[in-house]
């Protein structure tokens, strides 16, 4: 079994390779830890692992071929974009008490699996009490905690967390073909994350993530800009992103004051703004990290992101 599109994770590789090798992979399994660190796709490799007619994923094949192309008979995606309802689980369990067309094993990829609604976390739950056989689900999310207790505990839990920057440093260098000063900063500004890392990439978005600092500390003013700045992430749906970047920010101003060193910054970009507000400010860095927790707890809910984010934008403004 080859793991060969996976970087980092050793340890969840050779799990998943000794469970398929002895053959006893359980009927579900639940792939756990931050936004993106490989979750999902150490999902879409498994199941290239399993459905491979040479039985180690060589992407040549026809069943390797098919499931590159979405159009494998055997696998299911619910993507979890907004949310996974009632019907989309109940067209699932109508389907699993049939056998796979042609792999030895039908895979059920449920990314995102938070955002299933109580009454599609109960269909899937009746379908997880009696397993039929010849069916793997597996299960991804950033929050398991959301996850209904009764259906975490009829899966096997693999927990993933995040890349080592060597990895993801590794990652930019032989895989994106990052000269080594822009893999380090990518690995630096990632929070562990290849997702991250490659969101970073984006010049707009490296951009607004300049703009912020200087709108936040003082070096450019305007309450203006901050609403504009707010409107702009959560109209793209990318406030996750900035809010783990604020939180990354806020430690090295934190730590730039508590130890009067900069040599180990994550955002090694932005020094200079980082040493200047790092003199005597721990406080407002300290406050400003509770601000941001606060945030992404109240995002979880349904609520006006764009005010929520102009809220926290403004709030730290004001106190610093």
């Amino acid at each position: 079994m080859e793991f060969n599109a996976i970087f980092g994770h050793d340890h969840q590789k050779q799990i998943l390779s000794s469970l398929v090798q002895k053959e006893k992979l359980p009927h579900a399994l639940l792939f756990a830890g931050p936004r993106g660190v490989g979750k999902r796709t150490t999902a879409f490799e498994l199941a290239r692992n399993l459905f491979c007619e040479e039985k180690r994923a060589c992407g040549t094949c026809r069943s390797c071929r098919n499931l590159a192309a979405a159009i494998h008979p055997d696998f299911r995606l619910l993507p979890g974009e907004t949310s996974i309802k009632i019907d989309e689980l109940r067209a699932i369990r109508k389907e699993v008490y049939e056998p796979p067309y042609e792999a030895p094993v039908r895979v059920i990829l449920i990314d995102n699996a938070e955002l299933m609604t109580r009454e599609a976390a109960n269909a899937l739950l009746k379908t997880l009490e009696e397993p039929p056989p010849s069916n793997l689900f597996i299960l991804v999310t950033s929050r398991e905690q959301e996850i209904p207790a009764t259906v975490r505990s009829r899966c096997m839990r693999i927990g993933f967390g995040p890349l080592s920057r060597d990895t993801i440093r590794s990652y930019f260098e032989n895989v994106l073909n990052q000269d080594r000063s822009k893999a380090e900063l990518f690995s630096g500004i990632s929070n562990g994350s290849i997702a991250a890392g490659i969101f970073w990439m984006n010049e707009g978005n490296f951009q607004t993530r300049q703009r912020i600092a200087e709108v936040l500390t003082g070096k450019r003013r305007g309450f203006t800009s901050a609403t504009m700045i707010a409107e702009r992430i959560t109209k793209e749906g990318n406030e996750f992103e900035y809010l783990s970047f604020l939180l990354s920010f806020f430690r090295d101003i934190w730590w730039a004051g508590y130890a009067g060193d900069a040599s180990g910054l994550l955002n090694s970009d932005l020094r200079e703004i980082i040493e200047k507000n790092g003199r005597g400010r721990l406080g407002w860095a300290e406050v400003s990290i509770k601000r941001v927790l606060e945030t992404i707890r109240t995002l979880r809910y349904n609520v006006n992101r764009w005010l929520v984010m102009e809220s926290l934008l403004l709030n730290i403004m004001r106190s610093a």
